[in-house]
Order: C-alpha cells, then structure tokens, then sequence
C-alpha cells in the first residue's frame, strides 16, 4: 500500500535575533513564527490535501511546532523530533561563516564547519528519521512533517537532482523551480517497500466566488436590507473564499460588509448616477494578499465616466479590476456586471469590458473573472468569449437564478489558461436559512498548473 508523505517547510518566521551567553543554534531554535507567518501557514493548512492527516510530525524547533499547530486542526497532539531540525551551521554568529558557505555546502555533501553539519549527515539523520517514521505506520494513508528548508532540500538530494539556487527533478522532470517561500510543501508518495515513487509541489489553493447580492430600493426604504445581509455575512463567514467579486452591492450594504468582515478588504466603487440606482461591483479580498492597485471604470464609450451608458444599456454597467499578490503569485481580479439589454448590447459591453481588462493586465499577472455576464453558456458571444479561458461552469445545467430554474447559470467565473480549478459549486440551496439573494453564489477552488 503507498503511503504519502508531506515535507512542509516552516511558515515565515521573526529576524533571528543573537543573544549574549545565548548559542545561536539555542537562539535559531527558539525563533517563533511571524504575525504573517501565522497567516500563510493558516491559509496553507486549509488546502483540502491535509483534511485526514494521520500522523503529524515537527522538528523541535518554535517555528516548525507553531507551523505544525495550525495543521493539526482537529489533532489534540503531533509528535516532536528533533531528527527533523535544521542544519547546525556549528558558529557563534552568521558572519562566522565563509563566503559562499551555502554553494560549497550543496555542491561538496561533506563540507562542514568543526562544530557543524555537512550536507551527508544532514540528510542521513533526515532520511534515518523518516525510514523509522515510516516503517512504525505501515497502515497510514497520510503523514506530514515540519521542517526546514535547508534540511529538506540535502534529505531531497537523496532521489533528486538538484542545482544550487535552480530546479529540483525527480526521475528528470522539474517539479520544483528552487525558490523557497513560507510553507513550501512536497509531496512524496512512498510504496510498502519504502521506495519512493513520486514527488511533486503542494500548490497554494485559492477559494474564489462570484455573487449577486441583488439590489432592492424599498429594502433601503423600509430598513429592512440588514436582516438579508447578516445572512450572507454568515454565508461568507462559513464559505471562507479568499476572493469574492460581487454585484448589485448598495452604498449601505458595503459599509455594512466593511464593518462585519474584518478578514477582508473591499475595493471599488459605485457608478455614479442621479437617475439609476447606484450599484458597486466590489471585489472582497482577504487581508493577506497585497493589494498593488485597483480601478473602477465604466462599460461605455467614456470609461472613466462611472454614470455614464448608451441608449441600448437599460443601467449604467461598470467593472472594477484590482491587482493582487500573495506568496509573490501575482493576480488580475476583474469583476463586472453585463447588461440585461439586447443580445448585440451584451456583445458591445463585453467587448469593452475586455479591451479594459487586457489594457490592465500584466505578463507575470494571472487573470480571475468573475460576473454576473446576463448570458448563458448557450449564449453564442459568452460561448466565443470563456473560448480564451478556462471556465468552470462552462458545461453546468444548473442555473444561478432561481426564479427561473431550467435557465442555466447567469454568473460565471473565468480563469487564466495557466490556472487550474477544482471543486467548482453552485450553491442551489443558498437560501434555505433565509432569503439572501435572488442569485445563487458559485465558487471554485483555483491552483497555478
């Protein structure tokens, strides 16, 4: 029976601060996790890879145990072995050591300094470590382990070909580019003889969601717009994504968000209009991504006049486009909100909307669009249009608009070709607390390939 090991790299940790009649293999191990190292390991834990760990293991090192508490999740305890520590450098201080240490330490497994450890003793404390590990549970589907970078990479050199600061391959495929971040995980698949037989890259997971919120005027009129948005407050509390593009929000219901959903932040702004009533097409962005800029603009023929439309368009349509980073992933979010007009009024504003969004995006950018488009995948422009990308929904009978059952869905999330997706949802029974809105929410979990 094969046996899955996950190699997990300590989140990010404090500057490794040197104490007087302290060692700095003492002070090394005694340097705990960053307030943002709590963050990425937290939303890394979440990936739905580590949902059945069976034995969970950390060095003895503070940064490794801190990063091991937040995957043990329902685990009262996980085992620490110190077998599993990082390289001892075996100085005083960093600037003990000679130039070019970390080169000559991977290219030469023996070079060490006195009191240090070489790369070969590195790895076969590693590799002893885990052969025991292994052997003591035979009848394990899942274990993970906590280390250290350093030490992972000399343990990994056993089976793979590794170049200083380049790739990583197994069996020569590149699963690895060797650019090292927080929470850095491999995958390693062992089978009953303890030969490994596969390895690849943990990708970070992103939740994004698309939602209507639906806009009601006597809602506002009356005050009674609270009760709904508590509701999807609470929907979006237990769904967690990590990115949600809405539509039909009210100047009211984004204060309110504001105010209720302290792990995001919330950029856009309203189309400007005295006639029609004003809607925002916010993106809601958790608070650990970097927010590297974000516009509103308008789907007409001035697209930074925000109230602006044409004869054809029934509303004034806008689309607000934020650029995003995490765990240095760059992201183009584009959120709109298509007309409900003629078919060649949808296919003029989708054409604006996507000159917009490739003025915008950048190279090293991956796009996420998400929409309510007023169109059907049936729909022979937003058929020719999801063309240029992967589109999740693309064959779903299930409609987002409950009114009208047997139409498939309205709301669509589009995705970058070097995206990939996976438990993709139409949340049908979105209102079965209470009403929330007159669109079903979609989500779907999205990796890099």
């Amino acid at each position: 029976m094969a046996i899955t090991v996950y190699l997990i790299r300590h989140s990010e940790s404090k500057e490794i601060k040197l104490k007087k009649k302290v060692s700095l293999l003492e002070c090394n191990k005694n340097t705990r996790l960053s307030r943002n190292g709590k963050h990425i390991a937290f939303e890394a834990s979440k990936n739905k890879e580590f949902n059945n760990i069976d034995v969970l293991i950390s060095s003895d090192y503070k940064r490794a145990i801190e990063t091991a508490l937040f995957f043990s999740k329902n685990k009262k305890t996980f085992e620490v072995n110190p077998n599993f520590g990082e390289r001892v450098h075996g100085v005083n201080s960093f600037e003990e050591l000679p130039e070019n240490f970390e080169k000559k330490q991977m290219t030469d497994e023996n070079f060490k300094m006195e009191n240090g450890e070489s790369q070969k003793e590195v790895q076969n404390r590693m590799y002893n470590a885990l052969m025991e590990v292994l052997n003591n549970n035979k009848n394990e589907d899942k274990i993970a382990i906590v280390s250290h970078s350093t030490a992972i990479t000399f343990l990994l050199k056993k089976w793979c070909s590794i170049k200083y600061g380049g790739e990583y391959k197994f069996k020569n495929k590149v699963f690895f580019d060797g650019n090292w971040k927080p929470c850095t995980i491999f995958k390693l698949v062992f089978d009953e003889k303890n030969k490994l037989i596969d390895i690849s890259l943990v990708k970070p997971e992103l939740k994004v969601m698309s939602f209507n919120l639906r806009h009601i005027i006597k809602e506002e009129f009356f005050g009674v717009w609270k009760t709904r948005y508590r509701r999807i407050i609470d929907f979006i509390d237990s769904e967690s994504p990590d990115i949600i593009g809405v539509q039909e929000l009210t100047r009211k219901g984004k204060r309110y968000l504001k105010h209720n959903l302290k792990d995001y932040k919330i950029v856009g702004k309203r189309r400007h209009s005295i006639i029609f009533t004003n809607e925002y097409n916010c993106v809601l962005v958790k608070k650990d991504f970097k927010i590297k800029g974000h516009k509103t603009y308008s789907l007409s023929d001035k697209i930074n006049i925000l109230g602006r439309k044409s004869k054809s368009d029934n509303f004034p349509r806008i689309c607000t486009l934020v650029h995003i980073e995490r765990e240095n992933a760059k992201f183009l979010v584009a959120n709109t909100h298509i007309d409900n007009s003629s078919t060649e009024n949808k296919k003029r504003l989708l054409n604006i909307f996507d000159n917009i969004v490739n003025t915008h995006k950048k190279e090293e950018e991956y796009l996420i669009i998400t929409g309510d488009f007023n169109m059907t995948m049936d729909n022979r422009n937003l058929n020719n249009y999801s063309k240029k990308f992967v589109a999740p929904f693309k064959d779903y009978m299930i409609g987002t608009f409950p009114s009208v059952p047997d139409m498939r869905a309205l709301d669509h999330i589009f995705l970058d070709q070097r995206l990939e997706y996976s438990d993709e949802k139409i949340y049908s029974d979105s209102n079965e607390k209470g009403f929330m809105s007159d669109h079903n929410p979609i989500s779907c979990i999205v990796t890099i390939k």
